[in-house]
């Protein structure tokens, strides 16, 4: 009877104890379907902000789009304004008997130095560029190197034959001095191919460099000149324009319509470089429009002058 005794109570408390754990359960699943219940909660709220943060981006992207082109209008209003301006400005020095400037007179010994110039601005285009000089050179030197690393690998693989045939078969000197040479041999043969293929290049480089050495010392003189007639022109324009500045003239139209009546307060002397540079290009190419400061757009087969003007186009847009 106490062996039955003691059984059901230990039957009864391990019942107590599962009834215990039952609980726990049903408390643990209670938690988790409220976490879960809060999850799909935040799933929602995640999406409801992310609809709202999609919305403000398509927002953002129409003012955004709206703004730009209220910007543009306004800057084409500004630029239209800036030219009445201008041009009121002009009429009324004009009524008050203010000097026109002469910028586009140009003396017989100017259009000399222009065309002496341009002379030599076409005898640099036969040159080759600093870019192309570079890569020759490079070759060359390419081609040096591989030389004296080829002459290097010839001297190993003669001291390799001379440890290989001082060697016995089956030694293990014999076995290392065969290793050595074969890698000697493999290196040497390498370097003999990459010299036959770079010969051709290197030698085509080394006559590219002669030729223009020798193009160089021949129109070196032509060059000279052209330099140093573009730095008295410079010079020379760069005073008539401080001038007329400087008595209150008042420019042509071409003028006042891309660089304004007077120089700004900042960057003056670059406004400055930048009309010197449109007058030159105007005695170069004898431009006459009144109109339009740098004439017609040049064709691509000039590239001097393309780039001179694409150049000057762009440094215009400042002002």
């Amino acid at each position: 009877m106490e062996d039955l005794d003691r059984r059901l109570r230990d039957t009864d408390r391990r019942l107590r104890n599962l009834d215990g754990r039952l609980d726990d359960l049903e408390t643990e699943q209670q938690r988790l379907t409220s976490k879960f219940g809060y999850t799909e909660d935040l799933d929602d709220e995640l999406r409801r902000i992310r609809s709202d943060v999609s919305a403000c981006d398509d927002k953002i992207d129409h003012v955004e789009e709206e703004l730009g082109d209220r910007i543009a209008d306004t800057e084409q209003a500004v630029k239209r304004l800036t030219q009445h301006v201008r041009l009121l400005d002009g009429q009324l020095k004009a009524a008050h008997g203010v000097p026109a400037a002469d910028l586009d007179t140009f003396t017989t010994d100017q259009h000399t130095l222009a065309r002496t110039m341009e002379q030599g601005w076409s005898a640099r285009r036969h040159l080759l560029g600093d870019h192309d000089r570079a890569t020759h050179r490079r070759r060359i030197q390419y081609h040096q190197d591989t030389t004296a690393r080829h002459r290097q690998a010839r001297t190993e693989v003669i001291d390799a034959v001379a440890a290989f045939t001082a060697s016995h078969y089956g030694t293990p000197d014999h076995a290392k001095a065969t290793g050595r040479l074969r890698t000697a041999l493999s290196n040497e043969n390498t370097l003999r191919q990459n010299l036959t293929q770079q010969k051709t290049r290197a030698e085509e480089s080394a006559n590219a460099l002669t030729a223009d050495a020798q193009t160089r010392a021949d129109r070196q003189p032509v060059i000279s000149a052209g330099e140093r007639a573009e730095k008295r022109l410079t010079m020379a324009l760069r005073s008539r324009l401080a001038e007329a500045i400087s008595s209150r003239a008042l420019p042509p139209a071409w003028f006042v319509t891309v660089l304004g009546a007077a120089p700004p307060a900042r960057d003056t002397d670059r406004w400055l470089q930048t009309a010197t540079r449109v007058l030159l290009y105007r005695l170069t190419y004898d431009i006459t429009d009144q109109v339009l400061a740098l004439g017609p757009t040049p064709s691509d087969t000039d590239r001097h002058r393309r780039s001179w003007y694409d150049e000057l186009h762009k440094d215009l847009r400042r002002w």
